[in-house]
């Protein structure tokens, strides 16, 4: 019988070059970047790009919200 070993989600969050630590493992990860907004106030609305794993470690990039243009 094999046994299988069960690893938890490490997820980080990109931000330009700075990677941020998950602020929120239990939360899903739109929610869990809002946690950023204190310190970071575009992080209220940023939008996560795709997530890619590099090292075992899953990584969102956040991105800012569109510009908003009057006419």
């Amino acid at each position: 019988m094999t046994s299988l070993t069960v690893h938890p989600l490490i997820r980080r969050f990109q931000m330009g070059s700075l990677e941020l630590p998950d602020p929120a493992p239990a939360l899903p990860p739109h929610e869990a970047v809002k946690a950023f907004a204190p310190a970071y106030p575009h992080c209220a609305s940023a939008l996560l790009g795709e997530p890619f794993e590099r090292d075992g470690v899953w990584i969102y990039p956040i991105e800012k919200p569109p510009v908003k243009t009057n006419g």
